[in-house]
C-alpha cells in the first residue's frame, strides 16, 4: 500500500466514522422516517414496472448519482481537513512570534 492508497484508506474510514455518528447524533424523526419508507416503497413499485433494460438504465443514473454525491462529500472532508491544517500551522505561527 502506497502513500495515496493509505490516505485513501483513512479518508473513507474517517468520513464512514462521522456519517454514523451523524446518524446517532441526528436521527430521523418519525416523520422523515415515514417519508423515507414510502420513497422506498414507491422506488420498489417503479422498479417492478420496469423491464430489465430500464432497470439497468435506471440503475445506472442512480449509481452515476449516487458516485458523485460520494466524490463531492469527500471534497468538502478533505478541504475541511486541509482548513484544520492550516488552523493549527497558523496558530503555531502566531504562538511562535509573540
Amino acid at each position: 500500500m502506497d502513500e495515496k492508497d493509505f490516505l485513501e484508506l483513512i479518508i473513507s474510514e474517517r468520513m464512514g466514522m462521522h456519517h454514523d455518528a451523524f446518524k446517532k447524533e441526528y436521527p430521523l424523526t418519525e416523520e422523515q422516517a415515514a417519508e423515507a419508507e414510502k420513497a422506498d416503497q414507491a422506488h420498489e413499485l417503479l422498479f417492478e414496472q420496469l423491464s430489465a433494460e430500464q432497470r439497468k438504465m435506471m440503475e445506472l443514473c442512480e449509481d452515476v448519482a449516487n458516485s458523485e454525491a460520494t466524490r463531492e462529500n469527500e471534497y468538502y472532508y478533505r478541504a475541511g481537513f486541509r482548513d484544520g491544517i492550516n488552523l493549527d500551522k497558523l496558530m503555531k505561527q502566531i504562538r511562535e512570534g509573540k
